[in-house]
């Protein structure tokens, strides 16, 4: 890391305040995540979520729910969104020094370094905190600049396009999550197929071969042959944040985006494992809609499920 840790004071406040009030509440550990961006391989902390399901809590020590991690990670578009996590050592009466970084720390923080260099961890004791990352086997403190105005403006360019196409496939006889595999398979070779021919503006990037009529995002499954029809429509305004100049970046972050964005419709738009096609006549599925909303810290994508969402009729 060539530059320190940049934390917005409110962040830096609502992560000390939430280990506070759980300390004074229940004397239990506290953790949550710290969200922002990363520009080179400086982290940006602009806002902190507590965590509110935990697999295990305690004084000494606290494992937050991971499903909840992952759905806070599914909220915001590619480059932006959980940068580091914080949790509480409530025993500063006990000892000395209560903020340091306990083996288990490491092995969190190792983990998390593996997939996003200089992933941040913050230990408080409710009153202050010291920030680390992982180096060289270990953690190393960085030092934190607590900034009063902190945003994205100036530091990420945005870049939006606009896709609408209908994926055709046949295929043999198969559950739902069979189709869903099958079509995240077609979707990632179309994308990179046109990628191949794909222009990047001063503000958007231009998918040619990507786009079409369609309106709305939908799954339709039908018997044909021995097999299944299979057909999805998809209406999508991607949304990415890029802090570097390269092109290529961009198109790798909008390519990944609308994959992110392809299955997290066709997972939430219905649960495949609850649904049998066997004996279907046809199968429908109103996948609902995605669209990112830019709030005062930082975008967030919005989910709108549909009135109705599934028909299914079978054979007589």
């Amino acid at each position: 890391m060539t530059g320190p840790a940049h934390v917005k004071r409110s962040a830096w406040r609502a992560a000390m305040h939430h280990a506070a009030d759980v300390a004074r509440a229940s004397g239990r550990e506290a953790i949550g995540w710290l969200l922002g961006f990363f520009e080179g391989d400086e982290p940006y902390v602009l806002d902190a979520v507590p965590a509110t399901r935990y697999q295990h809590q305690s004084r000494y020590g606290a494992v937050a729910d991971p499903a909840e991690e992952a759905e806070i990670a599914m909220q915001y578009p590619r480059n932006v969104g959980i940068v580091g996590l914080y949790h509480s050592h409530p025993f500063r009466d006990e000892t000395r020094h209560a903020i340091f970084h306990s083996t288990t720390d490491d092995a969190t923080l190792k983990s998390r370094a593996s997939r996003r260099e200089n992933y941040l961890s913050l230990v408080t004791d409710g009153r202050s905190a010291e920030c680390f990352v992982h180096r060289e086997g270990g953690p190393v403190e960085v030092s934190p600049a607590i900034e009063e105005d902190l945003s994205m403006a100036g530091h990420l360019r945005k870049f939006t396009a606009s896709v609408s196409p209908s994926v055709s496939l046949t295929l043999a006889k198969t559950d739902l999550a069979g189709v869903v595999a099958a079509l995240e398979r077609r979707v990632s070779s179309d994308l990179d197929r046109v990628l191949r021919s794909a222009s990047v503006g001063s503000a958007s990037v231009r998918l040619d071969g990507f786009g079409g009529e369609a309106h709305r995002n939908r799954l339709l499954i039908e018997p044909e042959g021995a097999g299944y029809g299979v057909e999805l429509s998809l209406h999508l305004e991607p949304l990415v944040f890029v802090a570097g100049k390269d092109d290529a970046e961009v198109l790798r972050a909008m390519r990944n985006e609308i994959l992110d964005d392809v299955l997290f419709l066709l997972w939430r738009g219905f649960d495949p494992a609850s649904v049998s096609l066997e004996g279907a006549e046809r199968f429908e599925a109103n996948l609902g809609t995605l669209r990112v909303h830019e709030g005062s810290l930082l975008p967030k994508k919005l989910y709108r499920a549909p009135k109705r969402a599934t028909v299914l009729r079978r054979r007589a």
